[in-house]
């Protein structure tokens, strides 16, 4: 429980240019995926930029009218006064509409450049490597691309929007501005950068909190899951494991609220600190324009407009810088999902379907693997060869490599050492889909899919459609046929409580089921099965295993050995050696660690 990093918070990384660059990536990457939303967006963004200056502008031309016709008495300038009143009700309105425009279509954005990156995530997790997803880097950066998949790509684009815009609006602000008093622009400029110093301080800030308490926020979710899941229950309510659960989630709370509780505290206060001096310096302004305007220097409508002009300048500016440091801190989000994303496969998929020796079947030419950060090799040196038809068994304690062989056989794996041959041609050479085609295999631990019955069995051909008379196959090869019996549904039944109509299986059934996955590749002329018969009774195991499959080579992984005394071979893995091979006779006659564990699994039943 003491997933901590305090000595390694990832640092705010990307410099001012890579910022730019993963801005255009991602507005390229939704313009490219809905093209016309986008011009939609751009073409209302740019009307609801420039239109507050033009309103501010007609605004100063209906004061100045107003005055005029008082002063006058015209006919004339009371008309045109109206008139400019209802340009100015046009421009308002134009305005409303372009505001109310951009969060429709914005929303619409927002939906669809959350569904576009989850793609792309998806895509990315499809094509990386078993080691690579298996890499705690990688697996981080997955789970912050997930977790930010839709909130953190949308709003970098939206905020670059916003940079537009009131980029725009600040402009055209400007550009009255120096027409009547040049300096009040460097007035509106100084008055937000207090706001925008501060948002970038605590962008880095937040930041790193957050990526760097992700296994703190990880275990949390953990602890969790063992308290409300259905697969926790038993052991927890009969340890009585909940007070202690329950005090390790509000530790974790405790930590993590009272170090974004100061986070938050110190925003608070510096952001109202540098929002005063912002204040101040407008206030100032608008005192130096009352006080020139009563000696003559500017026109009522001037005025009016000029402290307009500030107002909104100054808004304008806090906009833009704001958008700017939120950028900065959503640009940090996404470079983690663009590592992801760049992540690259070690090499291209290999395209054979077919080597150059079909009896050669499956060998391992002194294959060597070491899981990255351990010392010792999972699988060192050994060699052996499968030739069609033969039925081997695998023997070894915990941890002696024999389902890290298993990976290397199915090509999951690629070897740090030595060869994997499928007909005389490396495994890494082999098309992916032939492949699977030809190697049937049962996980240990398999996966109990939250689907239904027949979506359990069809898993192991990819879920391509397949006739109905090979899944019942698949379920009378399997032992599973007993389990549809007993469910309301069949093959149709909905597994696992978590749904209103689902049901729930026993392990030993679970088992049956991921046996019928595992057999139901018709095609496939080796069989693979990683303690098959660790959930079944005597019965069931003695009727799978006597069972004949003609033409068929299986690798049998078990520690019950009884069930490998039929074997042509038995491979004997130890610390991830092959320390001895033969069949069940010869490795008795030899007295060496096969026939030592025999031994004592035999004594049992004395």
């Amino acid at each position: 429980m003491n997933e901590t990093r305090d000595t390694a918070e990832p640092e705010p990384r990307p410099a001012r240019l890579d910022s730019v660059r993963q801005a255009v990536r991602t507005l390229k990457l939704a313009a490219q995926a809905r093209p016309l939303l986008v011009l939609v967006i751009a073409a209302l963004t740019v009307a609801a930029a420039l239109l507050p200056a033009a309103a501010l502008y007609v605004s100063k031309l209906i004061i100045d009218g107003v005055v005029a016709a008082i002063e006058t008495g015209s006919e004339a300038d009371r008309q045109t006064a109206l008139i400019w009143v209802g340009v100015e009700s046009g421009l308002l309105a134009l305005l409303l509409a372009a505001r109310r425009g951009l969060v429709f279509f914005k929303g619409q954005l927002h939906a669809e450049i959350g569904f576009i990156v989850s793609e792309r995530i998806l895509d990315k997790a499809a094509g990386l490597t078993l080691a690579q997803i298996e890499d705690p880097d990688i697996q981080e950066k997955l789970i912050l691309a997930r977790q930010f998949s839709a909130s953190r790509p949308y709003s970098l684009i939206n905020r670059v929007f916003d940079v537009a815009q009131h980029g725009l609006t600040l402009a055209s602000l400007l550009a009255l501005l120096l027409a009547s008093a040049p300096w009040l622009a460097l007035l509106v400029i100084a008055g937000g950068l207090p706001v925008f110093i501060g948002n970038v301080r605590f962008s880095g800030d937040a930041y790193r909190f957050y990526t760097g308490r992700t296994p703190q926020m990880r275990e949390r979710n953990y602890l969790e899951g063992l308290m409300t899941q259905e697969g926790s229950a038993r052991e927890r309510l009969h340890f009585g494991q909940s007070p202690e659960l329950k005090a390790r989630f509000r530790a974790l709370f405790d930590d993590l609220h009272g170090d974004d509780t100061a986070l938050k505290r110190r925003q608070a206060l510096f952001g109202t600190l540098l929002g005063l001096v912002g204040s101040a310096v407008f206030l100032g302004g608008k005192l130096w324009i009352v006080a020139v305007t009563i000696g003559g220097a500017f026109s009522l409508g001037q005025m009016t407009m000029l402290i307009g002009l500030l107002k909104q300048g100054q808004a304008a500016v806090n906009n833009v810088l704001s958008a700017f440091s939120g950028t900065y801190e959503d640009v940090l989000y996404v470079t983690n999902l663009y590592d992801l994303l760049d992540t690259p496969v070690p090499r291209s998929p290999g395209r054979a379907v077919a080597g150059p020796d079909p009896e050669d079947g499956l060998r391992f030419h002194s294959v060597t693997y070491r899981y990255p950060g351990q010392k010792r090799a999972a699988l060192d040196g050994v060699s052996f060869q499968l030739q069609p038809g033969m039925r081997m068994g695998i023997v070894g304690v915990n941890g002696s490599g024999k389902t890290t062989l298993v990976k290397l056989a199915t090509g999951l794996y690629a070897p740090d050492g030595g060869r994997v041959t499928l007909d005389g041609l490396d495994v890494a050479d082999w098309d992916s889909a032939a492949l699977r085609s030809r190697i049937g295999v049962l996980f240990q631990p398999h996966v109990n899919y939250k689907l239904s019955v027949r979506d359990n069995i069809r898993a192991g051909t990819g879920w391509r459609p397949i006739p109905e008379g090979q899944v019942e196959r698949a379920l009378d090869a399997g032992l599973a046929r007993s389990v549809i019996e007993d469910l309301p549904g069949g093959l149709d039944a909905r597994l696992s409580k978590r749904f209103p109509d689902g049901l729930e299986l026993s392990g030993g059934q679970w088992q049956r089921l991921a046996m019928a996955r595992a057999l139901v590749n018709e095609d496939a002329d080796i069989l693979i099965l990683d303690e098959p018969t660790a959930a079944l009774d005597p019965a069931a195991e003695a009727a799978f295993l006597n069972e004949e499959r003609p033409g068929q080579s299986l690798i049998l992984i078990s520690h019950r050995l009884s069930n490998l005394r039929t074997a042509d071979t038995i491979l004997v893995l130890d610390k991830g050696r092959l320390v001895a091979a033969g069949n069940h006779a010869s490795l008795m006659e030899d007295g060496g660690l096969y026939a030592e564990l025999f031994e004592l699994q035999a004594e049992a039943y004395r």
